[in-house]
Protein backbone atom coordinates (compact mmCIF):
# COMPACT_ATOMS: atom_id res chain seq x y z
CA UNK A 1 0.00 0.00 0.00
CA UNK A 2 2.82 2.57 0.63
CA UNK A 3 4.10 2.51 -2.95
CA UNK A 4 0.43 2.65 -3.94
CA UNK A 5 -0.88 6.19 -2.40
CA UNK A 6 2.84 7.15 -2.89
CA UNK A 7 1.97 7.05 -6.23
CA UNK A 8 -1.46 8.94 -6.07
CA UNK A 9 -0.06 11.75 -3.91
CA UNK A 10 2.52 12.15 -6.55
CA UNK A 11 -0.67 12.78 -8.93
CA UNK A 12 -2.76 14.67 -6.54
CA UNK A 13 -2.50 17.73 -8.19
CA UNK A 14 -3.71 16.09 -11.99
CA UNK A 15 -5.72 13.49 -11.03
CA UNK A 16 -9.39 14.05 -12.49
CA UNK A 17 -8.18 17.33 -13.75
CA UNK A 18 -7.38 16.40 -17.76
CA UNK A 19 -10.76 14.91 -18.38
CA UNK A 20 -13.11 14.26 -14.72
CA UNK A 21 -13.29 10.65 -15.64
CA UNK A 22 -13.87 9.47 -12.30
CA UNK A 23 -16.22 12.38 -11.48
CA UNK A 24 -18.23 11.16 -14.32
CA UNK A 25 -18.17 7.52 -12.98
CA UNK A 26 -18.69 9.01 -9.52
CA UNK A 27 -21.91 10.59 -9.96
CA UNK A 28 -23.25 7.70 -12.27
CA UNK A 29 -22.16 5.20 -8.60
CA UNK A 30 -24.18 7.56 -6.40
CA UNK A 31 -26.86 8.11 -8.51
CA UNK A 32 -27.39 4.04 -8.14
CA UNK A 33 -27.16 4.36 -4.56
CA UNK A 34 -29.50 7.32 -4.29
CA UNK A 35 -28.57 7.66 -0.29
CA UNK A 36 -31.22 9.97 1.08
CA UNK A 37 -30.65 13.08 3.12
CA UNK A 38 -28.83 12.58 6.32
CA UNK A 39 -27.04 9.59 5.53
CA UNK A 40 -23.85 9.12 7.07
CA UNK A 41 -21.67 8.27 4.06
CA UNK A 42 -18.50 7.33 4.15
CA UNK A 43 -16.40 7.43 0.96
CA UNK A 44 -13.51 5.22 1.43
CA UNK A 45 -10.32 6.24 -0.82
CA UNK A 46 -12.36 9.44 -1.65
CA UNK A 47 -9.67 10.81 -4.19
CA UNK A 48 -10.39 13.96 -4.83
CA UNK A 49 -14.06 13.58 -4.45
CA UNK A 50 -15.85 11.83 -7.24
CA UNK A 51 -18.53 10.24 -4.77
CA UNK A 52 -18.17 12.90 -1.83
CA UNK A 53 -19.35 15.77 -4.28
CA UNK A 54 -22.50 14.05 -5.34
CA UNK A 55 -23.30 12.71 -1.69
CA UNK A 56 -23.02 16.21 -0.29
CA UNK A 57 -24.94 17.22 -3.22
CA UNK A 58 -27.92 14.96 -2.08
CA UNK A 59 -27.36 16.18 1.53
CA UNK A 60 -25.42 13.45 2.84
CA UNK A 61 -23.17 13.77 6.12
CA UNK A 62 -19.99 12.58 4.47
CA UNK A 63 -16.54 11.66 5.58
CA UNK A 64 -13.78 11.32 2.94
CA UNK A 65 -10.73 8.84 4.06
CA UNK A 66 -7.96 8.51 1.51
CA UNK A 67 -4.23 7.40 2.21
CA UNK A 68 -2.70 9.68 0.24
CA UNK A 69 -1.99 13.79 1.64
CA UNK A 70 -1.88 15.82 -1.60
CA UNK A 71 -5.58 14.15 -2.25
CA UNK A 72 -7.28 14.90 1.19
CA UNK A 73 -5.36 18.57 1.53
CA UNK A 74 -7.12 19.12 -1.98
CA UNK A 75 -10.38 17.46 -0.51
CA UNK A 76 -10.69 19.82 2.64
CA UNK A 77 -10.05 22.80 0.65
CA UNK A 78 -12.69 21.65 -1.99
CA UNK A 79 -15.30 20.35 0.48
CA UNK A 80 -15.07 22.24 3.94
CA UNK A 81 -18.51 20.78 5.05
CA UNK A 82 -16.92 17.29 4.91
CA UNK A 83 -14.81 15.42 7.48
CA UNK A 84 -12.22 14.50 5.64
CA UNK A 85 -9.40 12.52 7.19
CA UNK A 86 -5.71 10.96 6.25
CA UNK A 87 -5.41 6.96 6.86
CA UNK A 88 -1.58 6.72 5.68
CA UNK A 89 -1.25 2.70 6.64
CA UNK A 90 -3.69 1.62 4.35
CA UNK A 91 -7.13 0.33 4.57
CA UNK A 92 -5.91 -3.25 5.56
CA UNK A 93 -5.26 -1.79 9.02
CA UNK A 94 -8.56 -1.08 10.87
CA UNK A 95 -9.98 2.32 10.18
CA UNK A 96 -10.21 4.73 13.19
CA UNK A 97 -13.56 5.25 13.35
CA UNK A 98 -16.31 4.04 15.48
CA UNK A 99 -18.31 0.80 14.90
CA UNK A 100 -21.94 1.42 13.63
CA UNK A 101 -21.72 4.56 12.36
CA UNK A 102 -22.54 5.01 8.60
CA UNK A 103 -25.02 4.11 6.64
CA UNK A 104 -23.76 3.69 3.53
CA UNK A 105 -19.88 2.99 2.90
CA UNK A 106 -18.77 3.51 -0.62
CA UNK A 107 -15.48 2.22 -2.37
CA UNK A 108 -14.94 3.61 -5.65
CA UNK A 109 -11.75 2.05 -7.80
CA UNK A 110 -9.55 1.15 -4.58
CA UNK A 111 -10.02 -2.03 -3.24
CA UNK A 112 -8.35 -3.65 -6.11
CA UNK A 113 -4.84 -1.81 -4.98
CA UNK A 114 -5.32 -2.73 -1.26
CA UNK A 115 -2.55 -4.73 0.21
CA UNK A 116 -5.85 -7.28 1.81
CA UNK A 117 -8.96 -6.36 0.37
CA UNK A 118 -11.03 -9.03 2.74
CA UNK A 119 -9.50 -7.26 5.48
CA UNK A 120 -10.63 -3.76 4.17
CA UNK A 121 -14.56 -4.89 3.56
CA UNK A 122 -14.44 -6.37 6.98
CA UNK A 123 -13.47 -2.66 8.10
CA UNK A 124 -16.78 -1.31 6.33
CA UNK A 125 -19.08 -3.76 7.67
CA UNK A 126 -17.57 -2.74 11.24
CA UNK A 127 -18.26 0.38 11.24
CA UNK A 128 -22.01 0.16 9.05
CA UNK A 129 -24.70 0.20 11.32
CA UNK A 130 -27.39 -2.89 11.14
CA UNK A 131 -29.05 -2.03 7.76
CA UNK A 132 -26.24 -0.18 6.55
CA UNK A 133 -24.93 -0.73 2.66
CA UNK A 134 -21.56 -1.53 1.20
CA UNK A 135 -20.51 -0.39 -2.66
CA UNK A 136 -17.57 -1.35 -4.33
CA UNK A 137 -16.54 -1.43 -8.24
CA UNK A 138 -15.31 -4.73 -9.00
CA UNK A 139 -14.78 -5.47 -12.56
CA UNK A 140 -14.97 -3.76 -15.84
CA UNK A 141 -16.79 -4.67 -18.98
CA UNK A 142 -16.28 -5.03 -22.49
CA UNK A 143 -15.61 -1.54 -24.16
CA UNK A 144 -16.14 0.40 -26.94
CA UNK A 145 -14.88 2.60 -29.35
CA UNK A 146 -10.93 3.54 -29.20
CA UNK A 147 -11.25 3.00 -25.46
CA UNK A 148 -11.24 -0.80 -26.47
CA UNK A 149 -8.09 -0.09 -28.64
CA UNK A 150 -6.05 1.13 -25.47
CA UNK A 151 -7.17 -2.02 -23.86
CA UNK A 152 -5.77 -3.96 -26.42
CA UNK A 153 -2.78 -1.82 -26.10
CA UNK A 154 -2.29 -2.79 -22.39
CA UNK A 155 -2.52 -6.38 -22.95
CA UNK A 156 -0.25 -6.28 -25.20
CA UNK A 157 2.14 -4.62 -23.43
CA UNK A 158 1.77 -6.81 -20.26
CA UNK A 159 4.12 -8.89 -21.33
CA UNK A 160 6.75 -6.54 -20.81
CA UNK A 161 6.00 -5.68 -17.09
CA UNK A 162 8.23 -6.86 -14.20
CA UNK A 163 6.86 -9.60 -11.91
CA UNK A 164 4.75 -7.70 -9.57
CA UNK A 165 4.65 -4.83 -11.97
CA UNK A 166 1.45 -2.76 -12.29
CA UNK A 167 -0.58 -2.19 -9.50
CA UNK A 168 -3.90 -3.99 -8.35
CA UNK A 169 -5.79 -7.46 -9.44
CA UNK A 170 -9.01 -8.92 -9.98
CA UNK A 171 -11.09 -9.12 -7.21
CA UNK A 172 -13.79 -11.96 -6.39
CA UNK A 173 -17.04 -9.82 -5.33
CA UNK A 174 -19.05 -12.71 -4.22
CA UNK A 175 -16.15 -13.91 -1.58
CA UNK A 176 -15.04 -9.99 0.02
CA UNK A 177 -18.98 -10.02 0.48
CA UNK A 178 -19.74 -13.02 1.96
CA UNK A 179 -20.93 -11.18 5.24
CA UNK A 180 -23.50 -9.15 3.70
CA UNK A 181 -27.25 -9.73 2.77
CA UNK A 182 -28.98 -8.88 -0.82
CA UNK A 183 -25.78 -8.48 -2.76
CA UNK A 184 -26.43 -7.68 -5.84
CA UNK A 185 -24.78 -5.45 -9.08
CA UNK A 186 -25.74 -2.79 -10.99
CA UNK A 187 -23.48 -1.36 -13.96
CA UNK A 188 -22.47 1.87 -13.43
CA UNK A 189 -20.89 4.47 -16.24
CA UNK A 190 -18.54 7.51 -17.31
CA UNK A 191 -18.48 8.62 -20.59
CA UNK A 192 -15.93 12.15 -21.32
CA UNK A 193 -14.66 13.38 -24.11
CA UNK A 194 -10.95 13.39 -25.32
CA UNK A 195 -9.88 16.09 -27.81
CA UNK A 196 -6.88 14.58 -29.23
CA UNK A 197 -4.44 12.20 -28.24
CA UNK A 198 -2.06 14.52 -26.55
CA UNK A 199 -5.10 14.78 -23.71
CA UNK A 200 -5.60 10.77 -24.04
CA UNK A 201 -1.86 10.67 -22.82
CA UNK A 202 -1.87 12.97 -20.43
CA UNK A 203 -5.06 11.39 -19.00
CA UNK A 204 -3.44 7.86 -19.10
CA UNK A 205 -0.39 9.45 -17.18
CA UNK A 206 -2.87 10.95 -14.39
CA UNK A 207 -4.37 8.02 -12.49
CA UNK A 208 -3.23 4.49 -11.83
CA UNK A 209 -2.45 3.56 -15.67
CA UNK A 210 0.62 5.82 -14.85
CA UNK A 211 1.88 2.77 -12.82
CA UNK A 212 1.44 0.27 -15.73
CA UNK A 213 3.50 3.22 -17.52
CA UNK A 214 6.66 3.43 -15.22
CA UNK A 215 6.97 -0.14 -14.73
CA UNK A 216 7.31 -0.50 -18.63
CA UNK A 217 11.14 -0.88 -19.34
CA UNK A 218 12.18 2.62 -21.45
CA UNK A 219 12.02 1.07 -24.75
CA UNK A 220 8.71 -0.77 -24.18
CA UNK A 221 7.63 2.10 -22.62
CA UNK A 222 8.21 5.01 -25.11
CA UNK A 223 6.19 2.77 -27.79
CA UNK A 224 3.62 2.40 -25.72
CA UNK A 225 3.20 6.09 -25.53
CA UNK A 226 4.00 6.67 -29.42
CA UNK A 227 0.79 4.15 -30.07
CA UNK A 228 -1.40 5.85 -27.61
CA UNK A 229 -0.28 9.23 -29.13
CA UNK A 230 -1.30 7.48 -32.10
CA UNK A 231 -4.40 5.73 -31.48
CA UNK A 232 -7.49 6.42 -33.37
CA UNK A 233 -10.00 8.48 -31.55
CA UNK A 234 -12.98 8.40 -33.72
CA UNK A 235 -15.67 10.27 -31.72
CA UNK A 236 -13.39 11.06 -28.92
CA UNK A 237 -15.58 9.78 -26.26
CA UNK A 238 -14.25 7.60 -23.51
CA UNK A 239 -16.79 5.05 -22.59
CA UNK A 240 -16.41 2.89 -19.83
CA UNK A 241 -18.41 0.55 -17.61
CA UNK A 242 -18.33 -0.56 -14.47
CA UNK A 243 -19.77 -3.05 -12.06
CA UNK A 244 -20.90 -1.76 -8.86
CA UNK A 245 -21.33 -4.55 -6.30
CA UNK A 246 -23.84 -3.80 -3.06
CA UNK A 247 -24.34 -5.92 0.11
CA UNK A 248 -26.14 -4.45 2.88
CA UNK A 249 -25.46 -5.45 6.53
CA UNK A 250 -27.47 -7.85 8.52
CA UNK A 251 -29.81 -6.14 10.63
CA UNK A 252 -29.37 -9.00 13.58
Amino acid sequence: MQQTWRLFDRLASSYDEVVPFFASFGRSIVSALDPPPGCRFLDLGAGRGALTDPALARGCRVTAVDAAPGMTERLAAAYPSATVLTFSLGFSDELPLPAASFDLVAAAFVVHVLDDPAAAVASAHRVLAPGGRFAMTGGGHPSSGFVSGLDDLFATFTPHLPPGGSMGALLPPAALLAGFDDVHEVIVTSEVHIPDNDVLWRWVMSHGYRAFVEDLPPGPRASFEDHVRELPLGDGMLRRSSSLWIGTKPSG
